[in-house]
Order: C-alpha cells, then sequence, then structure tokens
C-alpha cells in the first residue's frame, strides 16, 4: 500500500517496531529497480520454458511478435502519460524515443547514443545493451535472435511512424563481437 509520499510500504503490524516498518519502505528508484529486475526476470524465464518446450526457433519467433506488441503497448503508455501528441519531426521522435529508453530501460541496463541522420532516420548506438548482457550470461547468445528492433517497432507503430522495413531477423550483433549501430528508417506521416 502507497505510504503519504505515495511510496510502498506494508500498513504498520501490531507490536512491530517502527523501525521494522520503516525498514520495509522503498524509495522511488529502489521501488522501480525492483519492479524492473522483477520483469526482466520473468521475461527470462519465459523465454527459457518456452524455449525448452518448443525449441528455439519457434522461441525466437515468438519472442520477436511479443515484443512488438510490449513495445507498442509501452508507447501508448507513455505517450499518454507525459500527455504529449505523436512527434511530427525526427527530433521529436528521438526525444520521445530516449525518453523511452531512460525509462525502460534505464543506464546501466543499456547505455545508447542516438544520433539523427535525415528527416526520417536516426542511428542507436548500443554502447551497452542488457539483452546481450543476460544472453550471454545464459549461454544462449549464438541462438537468440534479437527482438530489440521489433520493441522499436512497436514504439513506432503506437507514434505512428512505422518503420520503412521489418526489422533485420539476427542474431546479437554484440555477441558476435560486432557493434550495434542500427540505423533506423520510419515512413513519415502522410500529409
Amino acid at each position: 500500500m502507497p505510504n503519504r509520499a505515495g511510496r510502498f510500504c506494508f500498513p504498520p503490524i501490531e507490536g512491530v517496531s517502527g523501525d521494522v516498518s520503516s525498514a520495509l519502505v522503498l524509495s522511488d528508484e529502489k521501488e522501480k529497480e525492483l519492479l524492473r529486475s522483477c520483469w526482466y526476470s520473468h521475461d527470462a524465464r519465459w523465454y527459457r520454458v518456452v524455449a525448452r518446450e518448443y525449441g528455439l526457433e519457434a522461441t525466437n519467433r515468438i519472442n520477436k511478435q511479443v515484443c512488438r506488441a510490449l513495445g507498442k503497448a509501452e508507447m501508448h503508455r507513455l505517450v499518454k502519460v507525459l500527455g504529449i501528441a505523436a512527434p511530427t519531426t525526427v527530433q521529436e521522435l528521438v526525444q520521445v524515443i530516449e525518453a523511452a529508453f531512460r525509462l525502460f530501460t534505464p543506464p546501466p541496463l543499456t547505455q545508447l547514443e542516438i544520433r539523427v541522420v535525415n528527416d526520417h532516420s536516426y542511428e542507436a548506438w548500443m554502447k551497452r545493451c542488457f539483452i546481450h548482457d543476460n544472453i550471454t550470461k545464459a549461454g544462449i547468445a549464438p541462438f537468440y535472435i534479437c527482438a530489440a528492433g521489433d520493441r522499436i517497432q512497436g514504439w513506432h507503430e503506437a507514434l505512428g511512424l512505422p518503420l520503412a522495413e521489418e526489422p533485420l531477423t539476427r542474431h546479437c550483433p554484440k555477441s558476435q563481437g560486432q557493434e550495434c549501430r542500427p540505423v533506423i528508417s520510419f515512413q513519415l506521416p502522410k500529409a
């Protein structure tokens, strides 16, 4: 239940000291960190169970579909909470994409730089990627098909700026010793 500051805390328990009750209060940042950690633990376990049951090819295909739908839902919610209209320029779009990364996969999970390429594309340089870190730890990097582009595709669809092309179906470039610097092109809204 939220306390007066809006933070999560447990209700006082009769006979329990105030020290224990105050220790059960989470700061806003710790709360967000815990929720993200739980979500990504769920995601990894989902992937592992589906892979064991149906094989990696099916799991990768399903994961790409789920990430696209997740991205679409995330961006709809983010835009609504921010109270903003869909971006109309690549500069506005990059600001929204950066905000989404900061909220959903903040440093140190993801460290990236985004630069505008032209009026309908931008480059996203993934300096650090939590997906790469986790698939490497799990030992599945050689088999994992990256679905990050599908999540970004969902973000674009929610904003009414669909990608110019379907995201590449590819293994993680970082796990192959390459940089991950996709240039993402999108369709401009029809005037």
